[in-house]
C-alpha cells in the first residue's frame, strides 16, 4: 500500500511539474530498506514502530506531521495512529477504503466533541466518510479538513463589554468575515461555562486577536498578555487620541478616526496576518 501510494503521488506531481523530493519524505527503520524509491527517504532514528519504548518518543514521520492521515491498513496503521495520538496529532481515518482508515474514522467521530468541535463542523469532519468515484475531489476535502485543523479560522475580540462599542466589534466582524475568518467575543456567545475558561479557551483556540485599548482594563490586559504568551498575533487598535497607558507601550496600537478609517486600516493587516498563516492571500472579494 506504501508503494502504491507513493509511485501514484510520484507520477502526479511529475504531471503537475512539481518536484516530489520537495513533496514526497518518507521514513525506512534503521536496519531496514525503503519500500519505495519515490521522494526523498529519510534514515529514522529507530529500529521498529512498536509502542513499548520507555520514553514513548514518537517515530519521526508522526512528530514531524502537523495531522496524520490513514487510508485502508491493519495492525501497522493502528499503531501509527495510537503514536499520532500520543503525540497529539490530529488523526483522520479515510472510511471508503475500509480498513484500518475506515475504524479510525469512527473512533475519532465518537471523539469530536473533545477533539475536534472548536476547530471543525461535523458535516466537514464526516468528509473523510464519504462515498464517491471522485478521488480527487475526497483528496481536496481531505487536505481542507487537515488545514482547518492546524489553522485555526476564528479571531477573538478583546474590548469591553458595554454596548457602545457594538459598532466597532459589527466592523470587526464584517472584515474578518471577508477574509474567511469566524469572530469570537465572549459575551456574544452563550455558554454555562465560566467566563474566565471561556476568554483563555477562546484565544487559545484562536487564529489572532483584534484589542481595542481605545478604553482600557484589567481584563483587557491580561487577554492581551495571555495571546502574547501563547504567540498569537496581536492587532491592537485605539481612536485617535487615546492615551496608551504604559502597560502596552511596547505593543504597536493603529488609531482610527471612524468606523470607515477602521475599516480601512484594518483589511491590510488582517491580510497581512491571513498570508503569514499560510492561507493565502484574500480570495473573498
Amino acid at each position: 500500500m506504501d508503494k502504491t501510494i507513493a509511485e501514484a503521488a510520484g507520477q502526479w506531481l511529475e504531471r503537475n511539474g512539481r518536484d516530489a523530493r520537495k513533496q514526497i519524505i518518507s521514513y525506512r527503520l534503521k536496519n531496514d530498506e525503503p519500500a519505495h524509491r519515490v521522494g526523498r527517504i529519510q534514515v529514522s532514528r529507530r529500529t521498529d514502530w512498536e509502542l513499548t519504548h520507555p520514553d514513548l518518543d514518537s517515530p519521526e514521520q508522526i512528530s514531524d506531521a502537523d495531522v496524520t492521515i490513514f487510508v485502508a491498513g491493519g495492525e501497522g496503521t493502528f499503531f501509527a495512529a495510537n503514536w499520532a495520538r500520543i503525540a497529539g496529532k490530529p488523526v483522520l481515518g479515510v472510511g471508503q477504503f475500509g480498513g484500518a482508515g475506515a475504524s479510525l474514522y469512527e473512533k475519532e467521530r465518537e471523539q469530536f466533541g473533545r477533539r475536534y468541535s472548536h476547530l471543525v463542523s461535523i458535516e466537514d469532519f464526516d468528509n473523510l466518510n464519504q462515498d464517491t468515484d471522485n478521488v480527487s475531489q475526497l483528496a481536496e476535502d481531505v487536505l481542507a479538513l487537515c488545514e482547518n485543523l492546524t489553522i485555526p479560522n476564528t479571531v477573538f475580540i478583546v474590548m469591553p463589554f458595554k454596548e457602545e462599542f457594538d459598532e466597532l466589534y459589527k466592523v470587526y466582524k464584517a472584515v474578518c468575515n471577508d477574509f474567511g475568518f469566524d469572530v469570537v467575543r465572549t459575551d456574544k456567545v452563550y455558554s454555562l461555562e465560566k467566563i474566565l475558561p471561556r476568554i483563555l479557551n477562546g484565544i487559545r483556540h484562536s487564529a489572532f486577536v483584534i484589542a481595542d485599548v481605545t478604553k482600557t482594563s484589567p481584563n483587557v490586559f491580561y487577554e492581551i498578555g495571555f495571546a502574547e504568551g501563547l504567540g498569537r498575533p496581536i492587532i491592537a487598535t485605539a481612536k485617535v487620541g487615546t492615551k496608551l497607558p504604559f502597560d502596552i507601550a511596547d505593543t504597536p496600537v493603529t488609531f482610527w478616526d471612524n468606523l470607515d478609517d477602521l475599516k480601512s486600516k484594518l483589511e491590510p493587516m488582517i491580510n497581512e496576518v491571513k498570508i503569514g498563516l499560510g492561507k493565502g492571500y484574500k480570495t473573498n472579494r
